[in-house]
């Protein structure tokens, strides 16, 4: 068989760091789905070391309107994001992801005291940045995905996700 050509490959990117507050819980919707808003007002995103262009911003707001699945198997992430970077620039994501819910996980999205930090694996997802500086224009112009993990603390939960860019093959079958 001959080897598969043509994937792209990936470069670590973004760092991102929500402190997430309050769960304000909504019932079941329309699907069948269970519809939980989490606060998200504070945190930092980030380039990772050696991504280009560095940047470092404080979250100034962020959300998720996060779905659980009728069968409770899954998760459904669809948060939202507004930062200023220490510049001054403004920056915009909206990240959607999936996430495998366990009975660790559930311990954590309904805040129960005995909920312990998530590795990364469970969750995964995508991003779309909008920017208000030229430098920064890069991150509207690639594609980002990345895995996320719930980290639980002393003052709260801290939802984290490490992005990729996805860089496109180059080459010809």
């Amino acid at each position: 068989m001959p080897p598969l050509t043509g994937f792209p490959t990936v470069t670590p990117a973004v760092i991102i760091k929500l402190n997430v507050t309050n769960a304000n819980p909504h019932g079941i919707i329309h699907t069948g789905s269970t519809f939980t808003h989490f606060d998200c007002p504070s945190g930092t995103i980030e380039s990772a070391e050696g991504f280009s262009p560095a940047f470092k911003a404080q979250v100034n707001f962020g959300a998720d309107w996060c779905t659980f699945d009728a069968d409770k198997e899954h998760g459904r992430l669809n948060l939202k994001v507004v930062a200023r970077t220490d510049e001054g620039a403004s920056i915009s994501l909206d990240y959607n992801g999936v996430i495998r819910m366990d009975e660790a996980a559930w311990k954590v999205f309904t805040m129960q005291p005995d909920a312990k930090t998530m590795a990364f694996g469970a969750a995964t997802g995508s991003c779309r940045f909008v920017v208000g500086d030229e430098k920064l224009k890069a991150l509207e112009n690639n594609v980002f995905a990345g895995n996320g993990r719930i980290i639980v603390g002393e003052n709260g939960l801290v939802a984290e996700s490490r992005l990729c860019q996805i860089v496109p093959s180059t080459d010809m079958d």
